[in-house]
């Protein structure tokens, strides 16, 4: 841990009033809560799961396309959490949702025609139950519905076919008894005949004014050739009519056919499903096993070592709120410069040291004059014996004779 950690942890500790001794009452407090958390859930009963698998293709309908059953799958799911759902569980098998066992029912990721049915109770065989009679009334529901759809609509279709049956009746008695078509028909035919018989009368046998035998024109006593032709005008809108209510009922017919089918179908359906807890023909167990107890562990540790110490926590912080504090007083000192004073008082770096003037020696003499006098501020010394004085070592360590550069 570095430096800005550790003051960023100090200053958490004392934000949190987490110092010296407290941190230890801390763990010490929250660790027995937890254990007791921990207890708790290791004597609590155990959990069982049934998972089971509704197989809607089972009681749909055949000529069923694959978007109408995953409609009809999604149905069944939606169905198995409604309320009269779990009151019919509550009357048959006497147990209560949320309190005496749990379930989950979607429509499953797996495949389009299966419902997931999930049920955690403490008893097994209540996790059966529950599953199977959840699945069972939600199949009921959905299949009395869409039953009631089926015979509403076949009901529809065949007040239609009464109503279009009664209006062609009404058309064929208008045509003289007959099918308005081949009156219809009969009419046109009878005009064409007229026509033929004005133009090419027929012959009969017959005898002259003077007895003697002969053929004439049949006498004709029917109705006129105007009177015939609208005849026929009269029964072409009948024929019309006859024809569009004859092919509306076959139409009607066909989707009451179906719908027949659908209602027979879904009625078989029905009665699958009562058999469905002696048979199990819908409905297929996945596994009947006893739930994992990690995560309700880890619930009775959290639910009471977190609790517990933020307790510890604010009581910390009420107790240091609470707590009266010393007044601390301060000594008042006479300020001082930290850096000192400096004399400035002129002193030599030695004290033995002197400043002389410094003479430069043309290079041609070896040594200065005689007359020049004590050129270091020394006296000369003589030699008694008479004997040449030897030249004198300069104080700056080079000879005298040599340049200054």
């Amino acid at each position: 841990m570095n430096e800005g950690q550790s003051a960023n942890s100090g200053e958490l500790s004392s934000f949190l009033h987490l110092t010296g001794w407290r941190p230890l009452l801390l763990a010490l407090v929250a660790g027995l809560a937890g254990a007791y958390g921990l207890f708790l859930a290791l004597d609590a009963p155990a959990q069982w799961q049934a998972r089971y698998v509704l197989n809607a293709s089972r009681i749909a309908d055949d000529d069923l396309s694959p978007q109408e059953l995953d409609i009809f799958v999604e149905e069944i799911a939606q169905t198995a959490r409604f309320p009269q759902v779990e009151r019919a569980v509550e009357e048959r098998l006497g147990l209560i949702n949320e309190e005496d066992y749990e379930i989950v029912v979607n429509q499953s990721g797996a495949s389009a025609q299966f419902v997931d049915i999930n049920v955690v109770s403490e008893n097994p065989t209540e996790a059966q139950a529950v599953a199977i009679e959840t699945g069972i009334e939600a199949m009921t529901i959905t299949l009395s519905d869409i039953l009631g759809g089926h015979e509403a609509a076949a009901g529809q279709i065949q007040g239609v076919i009464d109503e279009d049956e009664l209006r062609i009746a009404e058309l064929t008695a208008d045509a003289g008894g007959f099918t308005p078509t081949v009156a219809y028909q009969i009419a046109i035919d009878n005009v064409v005949q007229r026509r033929l018989d004005e133009a090419n009368p027929p012959q009969v046998p017959c005898l002259l004014d003077d007895g003697t035998p002969a053929t004439c024109d049949e006498e004709y006593n029917g109705p006129s050739l105007e009177e015939l032709e609208a005849e026929v005008a009269r029964l072409a809108p009948v024929e019309r009519e006859f024809v569009r209510l004859d092919g509306n009922i076959q139409a009607a017919s066909e989707r009451l056919a179906l719908r027949t089918d659908s209602i027979r179908d879904t009625e078989a359906a029905l009665v699958s499903v009562e058999n469905e807890r002696e048979n199990q023909l819908i409905l297929d167990e996945v596994v009947t096993e006893e739930t994992s107890r990690i995560a309700g562990l880890l619930t009775g540790l959290l639910l009471f070592a977190i609790p517990a110490a933020l307790i510890m926590i604010v009581l910390f912080t009420v107790y240091d709120l609470l707590r009266r504090t010393p007044e601390v007083e301060f000594d008042s000192r006479e300020t001082f410069d930290a850096a000192g004073a400096i004399d400035v008082t002129h002193r030599s770096a030695l004290a033995e040291a002197s400043v002389t003037s410094l003479t430069v020696v043309d290079e041609e003499d070896d040594y200065p004059h005689e007359d020049d006098g004590d050129v270091l501020g020394e006296d000369s010394d003589d030699g008694d014996d008479g004997e040449p004085e030897s030249p004198k070592e300069p104080r700056w360590g080079r000879s005298a004779g040599g340049k200054a550069v």
